[in-house]
Parts: structure tokens; sequence; C-alpha cells
């Protein structure tokens, strides 16, 4: 009888690395499975605030281009005016000076 107990003892010291060796494996796998995860929802976050900020460039852009046009409207209108007092200016009568 404690020969069988013996035996038993070492066969239980036997499976238990093996057990564990193998839950080991599984916990890795597991692992690399939630990082793997992780990353794709990471680069799906990142995707969607790329877009975000292209659009947000975008719009940026549209209202710049507005403001521009509204400058140059402006000074276009000036410079027509100066021109035009420059112009006026210049049919004087020089004694008129």
């Amino acid at each position: 009888m404690n020969l069988e107990a013996l035996i038993l003892d070492m066969m239980l010291r036997i499976r238990t690395p093996e057990k564990s060796a193998c839950t080991g494996v599984d916990i890795t796998a597991i692992g690399i499975l939630l990082v793997l995860s992780e990353l794709n929802d990471l680069r799906t976050e990142m995707r969607q605030d790329v877009a975000a900020l292209g659009d947000e460039l975008a719009g940026l852009r549209r209202h710049m281009n507005e403001h521009l046009t509204i400058l140059r409207c402006e000074m276009l209108h000036r410079l027509g005016t100066l021109q035009q007092t420059a112009d006026q200016l210049a049919r004087r009568d020089p004694a008129d000076r």
C-alpha cells in the first residue's frame, strides 16, 4: 500500500507540471488575443480620430477661404477708392495744389 501511495504521488507530481504548462500556454494565448483585440480597438479609434481631424481641417479651410474672400473684396474696394482719389488729385489744376 505504501508503494501505491508513492506511485500515485509521483504520478501527481508528473501531471502537475504538464497541467501548468498547458495552462500557461492557454493563458499566453488568451493574453495574445486580448492584446490583439486591444490593438484593433486602438486602430479603429485612431482611424476615427484621424477622420474627425480631416473633417475639422476641411471646415477650417472653408472658413478661412470665406474670410479671405471677404478681405480680398474689401482690399479691392479700398484700392479702387485710393485710385479714384489719386486720379482726382492728378486731374486738379497744379495751381490748386
